[in-house]
């Protein structure tokens, strides 16, 4: 990844003197021109200086892909972004599970601490944290332990510190502000980790990458591994085809392994979206849906779950009335959730409800783009949230907490000042 985005614009002197602000030694970058299968692409490696010509196989390193977006093969990472990253993972392949010796930075806790007291942007402490935190929920779901005591054996490796926090500052220097991603290969064969020998993907890719669309491969590799699931479900915005977009970078990442017929690169596309012409659309992305019905609770304990689930980042919670066994009255509870929040929202669901059990299902849905937009009125200021097609104003309601504020405030009704919003967001 880190290469890509090297290849696309991003400096690696600059990636270079970022990284020295974290309190990680033991390493040198090497950043170099590669061919493969006849595609030039940029090499990145994180080579450790206290192990024997140790190289860095982590997601940036090698990828395998093989194809454009527009040949319709499978690919792991098509990221969009304002800036816009369109990438494409075709083939991953990963194979330093074995031989990492454990580090002072190979808990989870002990990373969050390194990256928090480090001196790089907040932006870039932000992405990196976010890349970490579901390999470590995978990890820890699989082992069974708490998140803080995970050890990492892979991503917990000098150079796979490097190799996340490399990407995370690649990302903010390029400006990405949206990325969307193509189907993800996984490969098949079968791996060597500290656990033993395992079939592909490993155990915590596979947790990460519930509800994410995957690409078929028949290639005997493993093609994406928990550092390159991490980065691809806490980055990702949707999963798709590339959006209307002007591309303004490429940029390809050369992996490590060498695939007769197929080159071994991440390709991504660096652009804008297009908005406001005739190829611009609201977009399409997935969510989980998480239902359960209940028949013994109270109004009042319906209100505080829904506030919790919403608190919790749920995209919209309902209640529907329903008749359950023997005829009782009941509630189905339905929660449209960001893939990413599944597991945290079903938690809410079993330690606040009387529940025994979720369902969980994925919806597509389509939706609209959105903006929020102040307008100025005799009662203030009033932000108002707009729904657009193709850049074409549908439609606007004002926000409800500005109205409420000013009818108070001005001591005139709420109508008064929403219809008086209204009329001067069409002006």
């Amino acid at each position: 990844m880190v290469g890509a985005l090297i290849h696309a614009g991003a400096s690696p002197e600059r990636i270079e003197r970022e990284l020295k602000k974290l309190n990680v030694s033991g390493y040198h970058l090497d950043w170099k021109k590669a061919m493969k299968e006849g595609i030039s692409a940029m090499k990145f490696d994180v080579i450790l200086t206290n192990e024997h010509s140790h190289k860095n196989t982590s997601h940036s390193a090698t990828h395998e892909h093989s194809h454009s977006h527009a040949d319709g093969h499978s690919h792991e990472h098509d990221s969009h972004e304002h800036n816009h990253i369109h990438a494409h993972d075709h083939d991953h392949h990963h194979h330093a599970h074995k031989g990492h010796t454990h580090h002072p930075h190979s808990h989870y806790a002990d990373i969050i601490k390194l990256i928090d007291d480090s001196e790089l942007d907040h932006g870039v402490k932000e992405r990196s944290k976010q890349i970490f935190a579901p390999i470590a929920k995978s990890e820890a779901k699989i082992h069974d332990m708490a998140i803080e005591d995970v050890h990492f054996h892979e991503v917990g490796a000098v150079d796979s510190i490097v190799d996340i926090v490399a990407t995370a500052i690649g990302l903010e220097e390029l400006e990405i502000e949206k990325v969307v991603t193509s189907h993800v290969p996984l490969g098949s064969g079968h791996i060597h980790i500290d656990h033993g020998v395992y079939p592909v993907p490993a155990p915590a890719t596979l947790d990460m990458l519930k509800n994410v669309p995957i690409a078929p491969s028949n290639l005997p590799f493993e093609l994406t591994t928990p550092t390159g699931a991490g980065i691809v479900v806490s980055q990702t915005d949707s999963f798709g085809t590339m959006p209307a977009m002007k591309v303004t970078s490429i940029g390809y990442g050369a992996g490590t392994k060498n695939i007769p017929g197929r080159p071994n690169v991440l390709r991504v596309m660096v652009g804008e979206l297009l908005q406001g012409n005739e190829y611009s659309t609201g977009h399409a992305e997935t969510v989980t849906v998480l239902e359960c019905q209940l028949d013994d609770m109270t109004g009042e304990a319906f209100g505080y779950v829904m506030d919790k689930l919403l608190d919790e980042g749920a995209l919209d919670v309902y209640y529907t009335p329903v008749y359950m066994k023997k005829n009782r009255p009941g509630t189905l509870v339905t929660v449209l959730a960001p893939n990413d929040r599944e597991a945290r929202l079903s938690d809410v669901l079993f330690q606040e409800t009387t529940t025994l059990g979720v369902r969980k299902n994925t919806w597509s849905r389509s939706i609209l783009d959105r903006e929020i937009v102040t307008v100025d009125t005799p009662y203030g200021p009033i932000k108002m949230k707009q729904a657009l097609k193709k850049g074409k104003l549908l439609r606007q309601v004002p926000e409800y907490e500005d109205v409420k504020k000013a009818a108070q405030l001005f001591d005139t009704t709420f109508q008064e000042v929403y219809q008086t919003a209204l009329r001067a967001g069409s002006n």
